[in-house]
């Protein structure tokens, strides 16, 4: 069981870290008030009540689950080519670049739900 972030993000490939890395350079620029915690062994975002954005890494692809499951539902509507999905999970794969953008979108979409209010 992973205790640090540091530890986690040391478990990724290259691919994987520059792909974690940029997702939490995006977040410290732009939501400095949603610390880096570890939760569940992962690296986690907790923005309000039982919403949060957890950061992971395959093989061949990045990760990021939120309990903004309604969120997620609306991904899989969009039929993006080559994302995949879990219960509360998006899987970013590594050999479409575009997917980066997809994955910070990710971000600043369910933060700004939860800003809004329309999750909890």
């Amino acid at each position: 069981m992973l205790k640090d972030i540091q530890s986690y993000r040391e478990t990724l490939s290259e691919t994987g870290k520059s792909w974690y890395d940029a997702a939490v350079s995006h977040m410290t620029s732009h939501y400095p008030e949603y610390p880096l915690v570890m939760s569940y062994s992962r690296p986690t975002y907790k923005l309000i009540g039982k919403i949060f954005l957890m950061l992971g890494g395959g093989k061949e692809h990045f990760s990021i689950y939120t309990t903004d499951f309604d969120y997620v539902e609306s991904l899989k509507l969009l039929k993006i080519k080559g994302l995949k999905f879990g219960k509360s999970a998006v899987l970013f794969q590594f050999k479409d670049q575009a997917h980066m953008k997809l994955a910070i979108k990710m971000m600043d979409d369910v933060i700004e739900r939860v800003r809004l209010g329309v999750t909890k």
